[in-house]
C-alpha cells in the first residue's frame, strides 16, 4: 500500500465552514471593541457615524453570506440523497425494464423527502411516487425550478427519463423566516456568482441586500435577501445624539447575539444532519467515498475504510485502492476509472480478498461533481455498497431454482406456472412436448391466453373427471392421446398446470370393458356348452373303458406274441445256423449254404425287431424295471465294439473308442449295453465306405458323464432331427432305402436314457456326419442299487 496521509477531511463537510467557525470568536470580540470605541468617540464626533455604520453592515452582509451557503448545503446534501436514488432506479430499470413501481418505491426509500416521475420519449408519464407529476413530466433539462422545488431529470438508456422532485419550503422553514430563493445559474446573472452581495429594490420599492451561494454542481444557486439600512437620517435633533451611541451598542451587542445563535443553531442542524447521513448511509451498509483523479488519491468514509480494511481517516492513493481488489478484478477497476474519466459516470463491481479469509464483493458508483474539464473529469463523489449478502443470497436462489426446475424436468408429467398476470413463469420439456408447442412459442413471460390458443389446437375434446374433482378434466387429443389436467391457484394469484398422461390407462379401461364384454360372451357359450360337455364326459367313460379293455388285450398279446413268437424263432434261427455251418455235411449246392445263412440272418433279425416291440410296449406302459449296478464304462464299451467291429469292418469303416480315463459308473448293464448297441448300429449302418465310427467318453462333472458316438455318414437334415427319436418315425432318403429297421432304435435309445435319468441330443450337418452325445448321472437314485450278491438278470440285445 503507497501513500498515506493523515487528513482531518471527511466527505460532505467543507472546510471553509470550519474556518468561518473559528473566525467567528474573534469577529465578535472585535466587534465588541469597535461597539466601546465608537461609543466612547461619538461622544466628540457623534455626526462621523461612516465607520461604526460600515461595520454593521459588514457583519450583517457576512451573516447573509453564511444564510446562503447554510441553505445551499442543505439543498446540495439533499441533492445528494436525490442522486443516489435515480442511480438505484436506473440501475435497477436497466436489470428489470419492466418492475418501474419497485424501482421508484426503493428510490422513496434512499431519498423519503423527494418525488420521482419514469416518462417516456414524448414525455408522458409511464409511473409516479409520492406527489406531482404533471410538472415532472414536462422537464427536460437535468436540473431545473418548477414551484418553489427542484427538479432532477436523469435520461436511461431506453428512451425513457427518471424525474425526481425536490421540495424547498421545508428549508425555508429551517432558516427562521430569512427570505430564500433558489434561482438557476444563467437566469440572474447578478445573483449566480457565489458571495456577490447586490443591493436590490423589492416589489414594494424597498432597497434589499442579495447573497448568492451555488448549489453543487447542479447550476443553480440559493439567493438570501435581507432589508438595506441607508444609514443615520440627517434629520436626527440632537436629542437622538446622546441616545444614538447607546442605541447603537445596544444593536450592535444583538445582532451580534442573533448571529451568534443562527450561527450555533446552523452548526447544530449541520452536525445533525451529517449524523443523520452518516446514519442513513452506514445503515443502508453503505459507505461514501471522493476520488480526486488528478492527484490520485480516494478520501473514504469510516465505514468505507472498514469495507476495504484499512486505517480510518486516511486517504489512499489510486493505486493502492486498486492493490486492494482481487487481482483478477483489478483491470475491471482500471478500466472503470478511464470510462469514468471521459463520461463522468463510475459503475463498477468487484471483490475485496479479507484478512481472515473469505471474499467482500463491493459494488462502488458515483459521477462527477465538477464540470468536464480539456483533460476530462477529474473528480468523482459517490457511495459503495457491501453487496456481498446480495450475491450469496442471489446465488443460492438460483441454485434453488435450478434444483427446482430439475426436480419439475425428472417428473414425466406435464407442469406449467404462470402468475397472476398470465404470464410463463415456470415449465418443464414434457409441457412443450404434451401439445407440440412449435420453437420459440414457450418461453419465459409468454401469455396464458397465446399458450391455450396453440394448445387448443391439438385437442379433439375435453371431458369431465370421472371423478368429479374441481378444476380436474381429461382432455383428448387428436393424435389419439388423453391427457388428465389439473388447474389450481397459488397463494399471489398465480396458476399451476399438472397434464398426466393416461392414454395407457383409457385403453385399459377400454380394454377391460371389451373384455368383459367377451367374458360375458364366454360365460354364456359356457353355459351353453355345459351340457355338451357332460355328455361327452359320459362318452369319454365308455370310450376309456374301451380303451382300458383295448390295452389288456395289447398287453395279453405281446405276452402271447412274445411266447408265441420267440418258440419257432428259436427253433428257425437253431437250425438255419447248423444248416449254414454244415454240422453234418455239405447241404450240395452252394446255394442251400446261401439262403441258410439269409434264414438265419432274417431270423436274427426278426428276433431283435419282437424284442425291441416288447422292450418299447414295457416302457410305454411303465413296466419296464432298471437293475442298477457298478458298471465299467470304458469296458462297456470295449464290449459293444467289438460286437460291432465285424459289421464295420464289412463295410469298410474305421470304429474306434476314445476313453482317456476309466470311468464306473451306477447303470443298468443291459439298457446302457442296448443303448450303445443301437447308437453305433445306426452310425454303422448311414456311414459310406471308408468313414470312421468314433465312441467318446469323458466326465463332465464330478456328478455326470458323457458319451457320443460319431460318424461321417451322410447327416440329417435339420427339420428331420425333432421325429427322429419318436416310435416308428424314420428318415426317407437313398440311402435310407437300402437299410432295414423299423424306427425303434433312437425311440428305445431315447427312453431308456430318460430312465436313467440322462438326456439325449442329435447334432448332424447333412453330408459330414452326425454325432449323438447323452449325459448320464455317475451314481444311481438313493434305493436303487442291488445289494451286494444279488443276482443280476443281464439280457443280451441284439443291434436294431
Amino acid at each position: 500500500m503507497q501513500g498515506k496521509e493523515r487528513r482531518s477531511y471527511q466527505p460532505g463537510r467543507r472546510a471553509s465552514d470550519q474556518t468561518t467557525r473559528g473566525h467567528l470568536p474573534w469577529v465578535r470580540a472585535l466587534l465588541l471593541a469597535a461597539a466601546l470605541v465608537i461609543t466612547a468617540y461619538a461622544l466628540l464626533v457623534i455626526r462621523d457615524d461612516s465607520r461604526p455604520q460600515r461595520e454593521a453592515d459588514a457583519v450583517r452582509v457576512e451573516a447573509l453570506r453564511l444564510d446562503a451557503r447554510r441553505a445551499a448545503g442543505q439543498v446540495a446534501a439533499r441533492l445528494a440523497l436525490t442522486d443516489s436514488a435515480l442511480n438505484l432506479v436506473a440501475r435497477d430499470l436497466a436489470e428489470h425494464p419492466a418492475q418501474a413501481i419497485e424501482a421508484l418505491d426503493r428510490a422513496r426509500v434512499v431519498a423519503p423527502q423527494a418525488s420521482f416521475v419514469i416518462t417516456d420519449a414524448a414525455g408522458q408519464v409511464l409511473a409516479a411516487v409520492g406527489g406531482k407529476t404533471e410538472a415532472s413530466s414536462r422537464s427536460s433539462s437535468a436540473y431545473a425550478l418548477h414551484d418553489d422545488a427542484l427538479l432532477i431529470r436523469r435520461p436511461l438508456k431506453d428512451g425513457r427519463a427518471v424525474v425526481a422532485r425536490t421540495p424547498l419550503p421545508a428549508i425555508k422553514a429551517e432558516l427562521d423566516g430569512a427570505s430564500l430563493t433558489v434561482v438557476a445559474a444563467g437566469q440572474a446573472p447578478s445573483e449566480a456568482e457565489a458571495g456577490a452581495i447586490r443591493p436590490v429594490k423589492d416589489a414594494d420599492g424597498r432597497l434589499q441586500l442579495r447573497a448568492a451561494a451555488p448549489v453543487g454542481a447542479s447550476g443553480h444557486a440559493v439567493v438570501a435577501a435581507m432589508p438595506a439600512t441607508g444609514g443615520l437620517s440627517a434629520w436626527l435633533d440632537d436629542a437622538w445624539m446622546l441616545a444614538a451611541p447607546l442605541l447603537l451598542v445596544l444593536l450592535m451587542l444583538a445582532v451580534l447575539a442573533v448571529q451568534n445563535w443562527r450561527q450555533t443553531r446552523a452548526g447544530r442542524q449541520w452536525a445533525d444532519t451529517e449524523r443523520r447521513f452518516r446514519v442513513a448511509v452506514e445503515a443502508a451498509r453503505c459507505g461514501v467515498w471522493e476520488w480526486d483523479l488528478a492527484r490520485g488519491e480516494v478520501v473514504l468514509s469510516d465505514y468505507m475504510a472498514a469495507m476495504l480494511e484499512v486505517e480510518p481517516g486516511l486517504a489512499l492513493t489510486t493505486q493502492a485502492l486498486i492493490e486492494k481488489v482481487h487481482p483478477r478484478y483489478r483491470e475491471t477497476l482500471v478500466d472503470a476509472l478511464d470510462r469514468a474519466a471521459a463520461d463522468g459516470v463510475f459503475d463498477v463491481t468487484f471483490p475485496v480478498p479479507l484478512k481472515g479469509g473469505g471474499i467482500r464483493w463491493i459494488d462502488a458508483r458515483g459521477q462527477s461533481r465538477q464540470p468536464r474539464r480539456d483533460a476530462g473529469f477529474t473528480s468523482l463523489l459517490g457511495v459503495a455498497l457491501d453487496i456481498t449478502e446480495a450475491r450469496r443470497s442471489k446465488a443460492q436462489a438460483q441454485a434453488a431454482e435450478n434444483r427446482l426446475r430439475d426436480g419439475i424436468e425428472s417428473v414425466s408429467d406435464a407442469f406449467v406456472l404462470f402468475d397472476r398476470k398470465g404470464r410463463l413463469i415456470l415449465w418443464n420439456q414434457a409441457f412443450q412436448d404434451a401439445f407440440a408447442f412449435p420453437p420459440g412459442v414457450v418461453v419465459r413471460g409468454a401469455q396464458k391466453d397465446a399458450l391455450n390458443q396453440i394448445a387448443a389446437e391439438a385437442i379433439k375434446a375435453e371431458h369431465p373427471s370421472a371423478s368429479g374433482r374441481a378444476g380436474v378434466r381429461e382432455v383428448e387429443l387428436k393424435d389419439g392421446r388423453w391427457l388428465q389436467m389439473a388447474e389450481r391457484f397459488t397463494g399471489d394469484g398465480g396458476t399451476v398446470v399438472i397434464a398426466a398422461d393416461i392414454t395407457v390407462i383409457r385403453r385399459q379401461e377400454a380394454e377391460r370393458r371389451r373384455a368383459a364384454d367377451e367374458l360375458r360372451g364366454m360365460v354364456a357359450a359356457l353355459e351353453d356348452r355345459e351340457a355338451k360337455l357332460s355328455l361327452l364326459a359320459r362318452k369319454y367313460e365308455v370310450a376309456m373303458t374301451r380303451a382300458e379293455a383295448a390295452n389288456q388285450a395289447k398287453s395279453e398279446f405281446l405276452a402271447n406274441m412274445s411266447h408265441e413268437l420267440r418258440t419257432p424263432l428259436n427253433a428257425i434261427n437253431g437250425f438255419s445256423e447248423i444248416m449254414a455251418g454244415e454240422m453234418f455235411g455239405p447241404l450240395g449246392d452252394r446255394r442251400y449254404k446261401g439262403y441258410a445263412a439269409d434264414i438265419h440272418q432274417s431270423g436274427q433279425h426278426l428276433l431283435s425287431l419282437i424284442n425291441d416291440i416288447l422292450d418299447m410296449a414295457k416302457i410305454e406302459a411303465g413296466k419296464l424295471t432298471l437293475h442298477y449296478e457298478p458298471v465299467s464304462l470304458n469296458g462297456l464299451c470295449n464290449d459293444a465294439i467289438r460286437l460291432m467291429r465285424g459289421k464295420a469292418m464289412e463295410s469298410g469303416l474305421t470304429l474306434g473308442l476314445v476313453a482317456p480315463d476309466a470311468i464306473q459308473i451306477e447303470a443298468d448293464h443291459r439298457g446302457l449295453k442296448q443303448v450303445l448297441l443301437n447308437l453305433i448300429s445306426n452310425a454303422v449302418k448311414f456311414t459310406p465306405e471308408g468313414g470312421a465310427v468314433t465312441v467318446t467318453v469323458a466326465a463332465q462333472d464330478a456328478d455326470h458323464v458323457r458319451v457320443s458316438v460319431t460318424d461321417t455318414g451322410i447327416g440329417i437334415n435339420a427339420a428331420d432331427l425333432d421325429r427322429l427319436a419318436q416310435p416308428f418315425e424314420q428318415v426317407e432318403g437313398q440311402h435310407s432305402k437300402t437299410t432295414q429297421g423299423t424306427g425303434l432304435g433312437l425311440a428305445l435309445t431315447k427312453s431308456l436314457i430318460e430312465l436313467h435319468r440322462g438326456q439325449m441330443t442329435i447334432e448332424s450337418e447333412p453330408g459330414h456326419g452326425t454325432t449323438v452325445w447323452f449325459d448320464l448321472p455317475i451314481h444311481a437314485p438313493e434305493g436303487a442299487m442291488a445289494p451286494a450278491g444279488a443276482p443280476v438278470q443281464r439280457v443280451q440285445s441284439q443291434a436294431a
